[in-house]
């Protein structure tokens, strides 16, 4: 299927709350000063993110903040109902993320990297790469009423930098290109700070005591490997019967960088 070039919807599909602006909020930011319509969806509203919060109330504390992030960026944000530690890619998940990925009905779709470190966001990265295939398919129906209607084309799909950059057994992944974030930095910060429950989580958890501060430093280490203050990396796509065209690249190309020799 061919896409228009001119289209301008990008959704931002992820495994929890703050993972979007973790991996990929520069670039948004980046895309909504160039006039880009931009969504949110995460498979989970983040209920097992804390040591003291019940479920439930978690759930709705991080469905807030998630909210407040999106509304920050003016993007649109859903979230698809799974629970954290069992985002599965299977025939149930995947009916649920084409129903709400075509609410949204996406030109651009980015997701998790398929190797990370947690199978939350390797399953994401799955479920997203399905959904994006069948969301164009008439003859796929999920079990919404009144059901929505199928997408208009199979979205062009991406592959944020994995945490920390890495895979399950600590290997660098390299991004095909960085987007230099050094003037959305500050913003991408802001809207990270939405998420003021996981601090706690964070810090009790995986050892990481200042949030934002640890989100900065991964992206400065990226932006050494592209010889920019800051930056996030990014991936493309390129199997059989998805859209080959470089949207982003294109759009991006004032802040595109490559990664610099022996870095």
């Amino acid at each position: 299927m061919s896409l228009d070039l001119k289209a301008r919807r990008l959704l931002a599909v992820m495994a929890h709350p703050d993972d979007c602006e973790m991996l990929a909020g520069g670039t948004l930011f980046h895309l909504k000063e160039l006039g880009w319509d931009l969504g949110i969806v995460t498979m989970t509203a983040g209920d097992c993110g804390s040591v003291t919060i019940p479920r439930e109330e978690l759930a709705r504390i991080r469905y807030a903040e998630a909210k407040a992030a999106a509304d920050y960026l003016g993007a649109w944000y859903a979230c698809a109902g799974l629970m954290d530690v069992e985002v599965f890619c299977n025939h149930e998940n995947l009916r649920r993320v084409v129903e709400v990925m075509r609410r949204f009905d996406p030109d651009v779709v980015i997701t998790h990297s398929p190797e990370d470190y947690m199978l939350d966001h390797e399953e994401a990265s799955r479920l997203a790469r399905g959904a994006s295939f069948a969301l164009a398919i008439p003859n796929y129906e999920t079990r919404q009423n009144p059901p929505v209607k199928p997408a208009r084309a199979t979205p062009v799909l991406y592959y944020a930098d994995a945490i920390e950059g890495t895979d399950p057994l600590g290997r660098r992944i390299y991004p095909q290109f960085y987007v230099d974030i050094s003037q959305t930095l500050q913003s991408k910060r802001e809207m990270l700070a939405r998420h003021v429950s996981q601090r706690e989580w964070l810090r009790s958890h995986h050892g990481i005591d200042e949030y934002l501060e640890q989100m900065t430093a991964w992206a400065a280490a990226y932006g050494r490997e592209c010889g920019v203050g800051h930056a996030e990396g990014f991936r493309q796509h390129l199997g059989h019967a998805y859209p080959h065209q470089p949207i982003l690249q294109e759009a991006l190309k004032g802040v595109l960088r490559e990664r610099v020799a022996n870095r």
